[in-house]
């Protein structure tokens, strides 16, 4: 009779077991954090979104070809184990096919050409996709071969393209690409709702070591204060694109880690070159420019010094050159040259500036130039709205966050390249002295010559003030206790995938 008992209870237990699971791995609970930045994306297209906010999302679901390190942007391992330097203008990839897509399918090496070909379809990644000669496949090897022998070119390309499944995007039009992505990611996307939410989970079926963080949300909390009121209840356990201030008092709260990322993120203000007031008009430019009080409006947006001698390569002090022709902060200069074009209190000026995000500065350089006569018209925009008006070239000036996307400091030269006008040279800037020496020096492997044609380049664009600097973005960050192993780069994209999170 005991024995009987006995084998009922054994029968029992091993049922309770079961009942909770059976193993460590269907008892765990899922990790989930929530974090917070400033905006969402309205698609989930890192081509036509490529901004920061976007990045932060796209880069969980997406691979790329290659991946950037974080501190000196070198290529690592991701969909290609290896790559070799053929000759000036050819390189070779070798792909790794054991990557899968969050659809169940097995990448195949047309999905990898699919993914550059998609390139062509996006007006604004035209230059990269102009840059590519030649694209083959043999066996796993891919082949790239470029236009010309520019350095910045397989950079540029790179880091633009993601790698997509040609099936599902061919099959499902534009809610593949803009609202729900397939990517080889770890994480797949389960929620998204434009410009306000979005939610991504590990998928069981990656085939490499699965994050372990299972759910990330992801909410838009415009006002910074906001974000880090969010961060301090325990509404949300990351903010981003926080302000001096709260990364100073999240310093302070035991509860919480703060972060800072060096920036390679320079706030700009563009000039209209082709339409508008600014157009031949270098004394309108430069009278802005002298208007500008750099050292106060770095204290008002906490962030870091541009080299104030410097139109050219902020962040990369390695290729940094300086000219003593930029302007400086000059109120009578500033008047003397707006009133030499007839603009004064009594025959004003009006601006219309284009931004997505306010700015403390801004309001207190449109207060500086009413007193000169310039009426300065900000106009905070839809960041969809603004990237149409933006390459349409439908704005007075822009204020804007120039991020060198590519991963290399000579794509710093885009801005003033006029084959680029309405995808990086947004200013819609022409020299021909300019376009001779960026040609020169995205071919020119010595440091010490490409330095020299920075430093006459620096000289010419500091006369013509396109697109004077203003200062390089914080990037600072706060987080709950717990979570730890995020990372974020010079351009404030954060990355999930290895972090953890134990409250």
């Amino acid at each position: 009779m005991k024995r009987a008992i006995l084998i009922l209870l054994v029968i029992v237990m091993l049922f309770s077991v079961a009942a909770c699971g059976g193993g460590k791995s269907d008892s765990k609970e899922k990790v989930e954090i929530t974090v917070a930045n400033n905006r969402l994306p309205n698609s989930l297209d890192p081509l036509t979104e490529d901004a920061a906010h976007s990045y932060s999302i796209t880069h969980q679901i997406y691979d790329r070809l290659v991946s950037f390190g974080l501190q000196d942007n070198a290529w690592q391992p991701a969909v290609a184990k290896s790559w070799k330097q053929v000759d000036e203008t050819t390189w070779t990839f070798d792909i790794n096919l054991d990557y899968k897509f969050q659809n169940g399918k097995q990448l195949t090496m047309d999905d990898v050409m699919y993914s550059f070909e998609r390139l062509k379809d996006v007006p604004k990644q035209a230059d990269a996709a102009a840059s590519i000669a030649d694209i083959s496949y043999e066996g796993t090897t891919l082949t790239i071969k470029f236009t010309d022998a520019s350095l910045t070119s397989p950079s540029r390309l790179l880091a633009n393209v993601v790698i997509i499944n040609k099936e599902y995007v061919e099959n499902g039009g534009d809610d593949a690409i803009y609202i729900n992505p397939i990517g080889t990611g770890p994480y797949k996307k389960t929620e998204f709702t434009p410009g306000a939410t979005a939610t991504i989970e590990t998928w069981d079926g990656y085939p490499f070591e699965k994050p372990q963080i299972d759910i990330i949300h992801f909410r838009a909390i415009e006002e910074s204060s906001t974000r880090y009121v969010a961060l301090e209840t325990g509404e949300v356990q990351f903010i981003g694109f926080i302000n001096a201030t709260e990364y100073d008092l999240a310093k302070e709260n035991p509860d919480l880690d703060v972060g800072n990322a060096n920036s390679r993120r320079c706030w700009s203000l563009v000039f209209n070159c082709e339409t508008g007031p600014f157009v031949d008009n270098v004394n309108l430019r430069k009278g802005i420019c002298y208007a500008i009080d750099r050292d106060s409006w770095i204290q008002l947006a906490g962030g870091q010094r541009v080299a104030q001698t410097s139109m050219l390569f902020n962040g990369y002090p390695d290729l940094y050159a300086e000219s003593d022709k930029v302007p400086g902060y000059d109120l009578d200069k500033a008047k003397e040259l707006l009133e030499g074009e007839g603009v004064n209190p009594n025959n004003r000026l009006e601006v219309n500036l284009i931004c997505v995000e306010g700015d403390p500065g801004l309001d207190m350089l449109a207060a500086t130039l009413y007193q000169l006569g310039v009426d300065l018209n900000i106009n905070i925009l839809e960041h969809s709205v603004y990237l149409q008006k933006e390459g349409a070239g439908e704005f007075d000036m822009a204020f804007i966050p120039q991020a060198n996307r590519a991963n290399h400091p000579l794509n710093d030269l885009d801005r003033y390249d006029s084959s680029l006008i309405g995808t990086r040279d947004l200013a819609r800037y022409t020299n021909p002295r300019c376009d001779e020496l960026i040609a020169q020096m995205r071919v020119e492997s010595d440091t010490a010559k490409i330095k020299e044609m920075a430093k006459e380049l620096n000289d010419i664009v500091a006369e013509d003030c396109p697109w004077p600097a203003l200062y390089l973005s914080p990037m600072l960050f706060a987080y709950a206790k717990g979570l730890s192993g995020v990372t974020v780069d010079g351009f404030q994209t954060q990355n999930y995938r290895n972090a953890t999170y134990n409250p």
